[in-house]
């Protein structure tokens, strides 16, 4: 800040301010009692004391225009060019209007002080996942006690161990229902055992199988479960496992496409979490793309790899649930392009 004169007239440094302000150019007035008797201010204070009005700009770059303005309104302050009073008022209120709502934006933008926090620089919704949690910690429960999709038998002939017992009664179908309704994988589901349509996500073949799609689980789920909430996150969780789920079911069988196709053979028996997981990423992927508000993106990268491994799964690898990725993808794609339509949330 520049002062750049010093005017008598309080009245006139006003005009000249509200010009100034019409002209972009902030300035500042400043009025003190004149302490030279012999100076040429002589216009009074409220209490006859004689009065001087610094003028200052706040911006540097502007103190060479303001000085110009100053020279230009001395010469002929009654230009009537300076006759904005009522303009500059408006342009007051008006910044005093933007700077409330920039305050007010900002103190909604501060995340608060207890279940927030910052993701990619965005304020989040919340900080625990309890969802994500949950489901990780299940799947570690079930595919350990059921033996990573080998339980061990009974020592006593006719009876089910305890591995056993939890393994097809979290399949999609109990074999034993399956072999005596002639091959209906939704046996075990017409008697009423709807969990099945949900618990073959927490079973898994392996360390590494369970390990791979925990990961999955926990980078992409964390994002959405952070921004969203954890009741939006279970939704794109059940969504896509039941889809996946039904899609791997409905695929006809391996005997029934040409050898090239067979990595889309179709089963009840399929386990493993990668269909929500996939899920995860279709929505990550599409919802950025349909509301370029969302603040998390995948990078063209992860969305290559991604999309590869499903194809390279599909001709080169045995023993893939593929319908389940495909359905599982395609539930979050149609999720993030249902929920980017309804504009449901304030990324949109």
């Amino acid at each position: 800040m520049r002062r750049i004169g010093t005017l008598a007239d309080p009245e006139q440094a006003k005009r000249f301010s509200d010009y100034l302000l019409t002209q972009s150019v902030q300035c500042r007035v400043d009025t003190n009692p004149s302490k030279d008797p012999s100076s040429d201010a002589t216009a009074d204070g409220d209490d006859g004391q004689a009065v001087s009005c610094d003028l200052w700009i706040r911006d540097e770059a502007d103190v060479q225009k303001g000085k110009a303005e100053l020279d230009a309104f001395l010469a002929a302050p009654e230009d009537p060019k300076y006759n904005v009073g009522v303009k500059a008022k408006q342009l007051r209120k008006q910044t005093a209007e933007e700077e409330k709502r920039k305050r007010k934006l900002q103190k909604a933008a501060k995340p608060p002080s207890r279940g927030s926090g910052i993701l990619m620089g965005v304020p989040l919704r919340q900080q625990a996942i309890p969802v994500v949690i949950g489901v990780i910690a299940l799947s570690i429960l079930a595919s350990f006690s059921t033996g990573f999709g080998y339980p061990k038998p009974s020592n006593v002939p006719g009876e089910l161990s305890s591995e056993e017992a939890v393994f097809y009664g979290l399949s999609f179908v109990d074999w034993r229902d399956y072999v005596t309704s002639g091959n209906d994988p939704f046996a075990s589901i017409k008697k009423g055992e709807v969990w099945r349509l949900v618990t073959p996500i927490f079973l898994h073949g392996s360390t590494f199988h369970l390990a791979f799609n925990m990961l999955g689980l926990f980078f992409l789920g964390s994002a959405i479960e952070r921004l969203q909430g954890s009741w939006f996150m279970a939704f794109l969780l059940l969504a896509s496992g039941i889809v996946g789920g039904l899609v791997q079911v409905w695929l006809p069988p391996a005997d029934e496409l040409p050898s090239l196709l067979h990595g889309l053979a179709g089963t009840p028996f399929s386990i493993g979490a990668s269909g929500a997981v996939y899920g995860l990423f279709g929505y990550l992927w599409i919802r950025p793309l349909l509301a370029p508000s969302y603040p998390v993106r995948m990078l063209p990268n992860n969305v290559a790899i991604m999309m590869g491994f499903l194809v390279f799964c599909i001709f080169f690898v045995d023993r893939i649930a593929n319908g389940a990725h495909i359905g599982g993808l395609l539930a979050g794609v149609v999720t993030a392009a249902a929920v980017s339509q309804m504009n449901l949330d304030s990324f949109s």
